[in-house]
């Protein structure tokens, strides 16, 4: 689409009245299907303020003509336009259906007088130097460009243009409702008028008789605005899912740089890092999930388990199931997948409910390049096999409020819970001043987890760790952001105490003896040393765990405990006491 421009409806019932004065400082119009054969009312506009007009006028003509009521197409002198206000810009007005037409302004009224240096973004493309535009349902306006250029000022603004092209894979089926392209541009190319990732620009294929499915769109965008933004491409609501490999940072979207009033123009296949598509050859990859020690998978109460990712849109479903032949616990599916990069995360299904189980973490990312059969890997784990896990044990969870006002009702929650997270949120007791806490048996041996601060349907009350500098505390949650995580060493009660959105522990477990208070390790933090004291019970031995539960430090009974080989950060102090007892307290390392 060509000379886009963001366009209120105010704006736009507004254009019969002053058509130059509707024309935002921004550049794109959102277009919405209405009726196949509608007819639209249509403005050509361009700016000749730079232009000696010829006495016979300026004219626009193109394959739109006949469907306007004009004799013929490409008529260069029956449609006239005018400059009403003497600004320079002129305009012709038309009635048209839905569809993608192509154009060129003549500065006269025959063919040698016409546009001949349009610039190749502003061009259909393939060897065809026309301008082009698309209209669907609504009254669209050309913006005013100047003649045999790309750029165009509006209410005194510069605009520049931005051309986005897609070209669809020959295996995709394209959604009826078309492509588009949308990203964090949205609002600033249109002043707020629209809103980043929910709104969507709609993009057309300009040479639909070419044989290949290549889709365009020209934004213009004020001079002034200048910055890195994300984007994607859309097949219909679907949002494309990229290779890391043209991925922006930790966001799994594209990217573009404007700088200086730059004119762009990425193109790429859809879902690829490449220009253009192609046809990679199809390899065989099976798919291996180790489920034998998993405590939400049941197969006695007919759980099954399928897989999700890029080559499905992460849909998953009854396609995607593995499946366990010879009872040994690993589930395995094989697939036939375009070569290349692909990802995806296996998914537990109970009772016909696909969002039970999803795996933590990232997704598990393979590069194909032949037929492979993975090796099993641990369902929630990114690689190995999965390890026998402890017996059930009590696990309290306590939260203290320091920068934040808590809420009346504070909850953890986590992957431990069946339904995980929201679905299975534990409302925490409050036990002392901003301080809340809850305990129940976990089974897994490792979780993911974590506080919130009201309502668990609302995004802004869960924890997201604002200007947090140290993540030992923290795992990736696979979309950009962290879970805090737990690994189980025994079945002895935990207790996991921080402070909200914080990896401190806090003032709430500097002195305290874990339930109780028959254990006291000081100073906490501790430096080069720590002491351990318990009360009438002997201890017999003290090891020291760091945040993924392995021990790094393992000593018969002392008083003071050397720590000074361990880097600064968050430990867990585990005490067994003579009678078999086992009791852990959180340690800070300065």
């Amino acid at each position: 689409m060509a000379s886009l421009h963001f366009k209120s409806f105010k704006f736009t019932l507004f254009a019969k009245k002053n058509m130059k004065n509707i024309l935002h400082i921004t550049a794109l119009v959102l277009l919405i299907v209405i009726n196949a054969r509608a007819q639209n009312e249509v403005t050509f506009q361009v700016n000749m303020i730079n232009e000696t007009v010829n006495p016979n006028g300026v004219h626009v003509a193109g394959n739109w003509q006949s469907e306007a009521g004009l004799p013929s197409d490409w008529e260069p002198f029956t449609a006239q336009m005018t400059d009403d206000d003497g600004d320079g810009v002129y305009a012709y007005t038309c009635l048209l259906p839905d569809g993608v037409y192509e154009y060129k302004f003549i500065n006269g009224n025959a063919w040698g007088s016409d546009e001949t240096n349009i610039p190749a973004i502003c061009q259909v493309g393939g060897g065809n130097t026309n301008r082009f535009f698309a209209v669907e349902g609504t009254p669209y306006a050309t913006i005013p460009i100047f003649y045999n250029g790309s750029s165009a000022t509006d209410a005194g603004v510069t605009l520049k243009p931005m051309r986005f092209s897609v070209e669809m894979p020959t295996s995709l089926t394209i959604d009826p409702t078309g492509v588009y392209v949308s990203g964090t541009f949205m609002n600033e190319f249109s002043n707020d008028i629209f809103s980043d990732w929910i709104d969507k620009i709609k993009m057309y294929d300009i040479n639909a008789g070419d044989g290949a499915a290549n889709y365009t769109v020209i934004v213009y965008y004020p001079v002034v605005v200048s910055g890195t933004f994300n984007y994607s491409f859309f097949n219909g609501a679907t949002q494309e899912l990229l290779p890391t490999a043209c991925q922006e940072g930790s966001f799994p979207t594209r990217f573009f740089t404007i700088n200086a009033g730059s004119e762009l123009t990425p193109k790429f296949c859809f879902a690829s890092c490449d220009e253009s598509c192609v046809n990679l050859p199809i390899y065989n990859a099976t798919i291996n999930i180790d489920m034998r020690y998993n405590c939400i998978f049941d197969v006695n109460s007919n759980d099954s388990l399928d897989v999700a990712g890029t080559f499905n849109e992460y849909q998953g479903g009854p396609a995607y199931l593995l499946a366990d032949g010879d009872n040994d616990g690993i589930y395995s599916i094989t697939l036939p997948l375009q070569a290349g990069e692909f990802q995806y995360k296996a998914r537990i299904i109970r009772n016909g409910n696909f969002s039970i189980g999803w795996e933590g973490g990232n997704n598990t990312i393979v590069n194909l390049n032949s037929n492979l059969n993975l090796a099993p890997r641990c369902f929630g784990q990114a690689s190995g096999t999965c390890t026998p896990i402890p017996d059930p044990s009590e696990v309290t969870f306590r939260v203290e409020f320091q920068s934040e006002t808590p809420s009346n009702e504070v909850y953890v929650m986590g992957d431990f819970t069946n339904p995980p997270y929201q679905g299975g949120a534990l409302l925490m007791n409050q036990v002392g001043a901003n301080v809340f806490e809850v305990s129940t048996e976990i089974c897994p041996g490792t979780i993911n987890y974590k506080f919130v601060n009201g309502n668990t349907s609302v995004s802004e009350n869960i924890e997201e760790y604002p200007g947090i500098a140290d993540l030992s505390c923290l795992t990736s949650n696979g979309i950009g952001g962290y879970n805090r995580f737990y690994v189980r060493q025994s079945a002895e009660p935990v207790l996991l105490s921080f402070v909200y959105n914080s990896c401190s522990t806090g003032l709430i477990t500097t002195t305290e003896a874990i339930r109780n208070s028959r254990i006291s390790v000081y100073p906490n933090p501790a430096n080069s040393t720590f002491t351990v004291q318990s009360g009438s019970t002997q201890i017999s031995t003290i090891k020291v765990l760091d945040l993924a539960g392995k021990v790094v430090l393992n000593q018969p009974a002392t008083s003071v405990v050397d720590c000074g080989s361990l880097a600064a950060g968050y430990y867990m102090v585990v005490v067994q006491l003579i009678d078999g007892e086992v009791l852990p307290v959180p340690l800070v390392i300065e």
